[in-house]
């Protein structure tokens, strides 16, 4: 049935009415259950959502398929020229434990690759080089593809064996790895971090691809060199030490270990000596553990040898490690002799460490073969890099089952 406007007016007055009568109602159930004792339903204010986390954090506990005893927090960014890069790593030591940062900026600062004729000699990261696009090949059966386009993965894998106990059996361990790939014309470098459920962090570059067109079969180096900024329990109070063993000493059977201030406690160069097994040693004395033992991590290289380049400009690469107050802008390897000039105390101080690890290549027959002048074939991946791992930062073995 059709409405006239006439009815439809009687219509609406009713249905006007009808709504103010129920209002009414209402406030007087409401005024009656007050009075009965009862208090009214009030509004509840909306829920906020969760706090997101950043899109580059990660964090991860460990073990992945237990309950939590150790993790990590990790802030990563992608650059031209560095490719993968740590912003921030903090690490908490037990499930009711603080988060403890150990890492500011952390990056593969350069690669230098000088070839045994003199000639070529190239500074790989100031070429601006972007990242390689992954995919799940790439990643494998276990791995995350992250970013947008994908260049970095995320994985998590089994270590190995973390310790051996006569009495409780065998630990296995985990790590967590962030790795990408620099594009670097005929090479690619895998940049990697490991952050590991015992506290160390690994940090690796992996050189393949195919052999310079022209020098297909001349041996060369790939020196990455790194640029750590250590943030132990935060930026201020690290002290950097060097960490010497010392044999024979004075009888032919005794030995002892050394502790002693980077370059005499200002900013300055260290050199690796293998008889010595040379490590650094960052401490933050206003952090102890339940022994009283300042926290600290070593950096421990893992070497095939010394590289030492005299070419012009080739200042960085006559030492393996360097030590500078962190100041903005001071972020190139390169340059790294002159930063240290203004010899500034790098005790109870924000400080960065250079460490340059070195990879001798000398071609073989693996590497590919030369059909109608041209390399084919693929450079198997060649590693350097070294590890920091965690000096009294626990109070005891990490991960054993002790009784409660």
């Amino acid at each position: 049935m059709r409405l006239s406007r006439i009815n439809f007016r009687f219509y609406s007055a009713l249905s006007t009415q009808h709504s103010v009568l129920l209002k009414a109602g209402l406030t007087l159930l409401a005024a009656l259950m007050g009075l009965a004792g009862f208090a009214a339903p009030q509004e509840q204010p909306p829920k906020e959502p969760a706090p997101s986390l950043p899109t580059n954090e990660i964090v991860q506990a460990f073990p992945s398929n237990d309950v939590m005893k150790t993790a990590w927090k990790i802030r990563w960014a992608t650059a031209t020229g560095h490719g993968l890069t740590i912003q921030d790593a903090w690490f908490k030591r037990g499930p009711k434990e603080p988060w403890m940062q150990v890492l500011g900026d952390a990056r593969l600062a350069e690669m230098f690759v000088p070839y045994a004729s003199g000639s070529p000699r190239f500074w790989d990261i100031s070429y601006n080089f972007s990242l390689v696009t992954l995919n799940k090949e790439a990643a494998g059966p276990f791995g995350k593809l992250i970013g947008d386009p994908p260049v970095v993965v995320q994985e998590v894998r089994d270590r190995g064996v973390m310790w051996i106990d006569p009495a409780t059996g065998v630990r296995r361990g985990q790590k967590l790895l962030l790795w990408s790939v620099l594009d670097a014309a005929n090479y690619r470098y895998i940049i990697e971090y490991g952050f590991q459920d015992d506290g160390t962090i690994t940090f690796r570059v992996g050189s393949t691809g195919r052999n310079y067109s022209s020098r297909e079969f001349e041996g060369h180096m790939h020196n990455g060199m790194w640029r750590i900024d250590v943030n132990l329990n935060g930026p201020e109070h690290n002290s950097v030490h060097v960490m010497e063993h010392v044999e024979p000493d004075g009888e032919k059977a005794k030995a002892k270990t050394v502790m002693r201030p980077f370059n005499k406690g200002v900013e300055g160069h260290e050199d690796w000596h293998a008889k010595k097994f040379t490590m650094l040693n960052i401490t933050n004395e206003t952090k102890k553990n339940a022994r009283k033992m300042p926290i600290s991590y070593d950096l421990v290289p893992l070497r095939m040898g010394n590289a030492r380049h005299h070419g012009a400009g080739e200042e960085c690469a006559r030492h393996d490690f360097w030590v500078t107050v962190n100041r903005k802008g001071e972020m190139e390897y390169p340059k790294v002799h002159e930063y240290v000039k203004k010899r500034a105390k790098i005790m109870d101080a924000d400080v960065v460490l250079w460490h340059s690890s070195a990879c001798h290549h000398e071609p073989r027959s693996e590497d590919g073969e030369m059909r109608d002048g041209t390399l084919v074939g693929c450079t198997p991946v060649a590693w350097s890099g070294f590890d920091l791992r965690p000096r009294n930062v626990f109070d005891r073995t990490p991960h054993f089952p002790y009784e409660k």
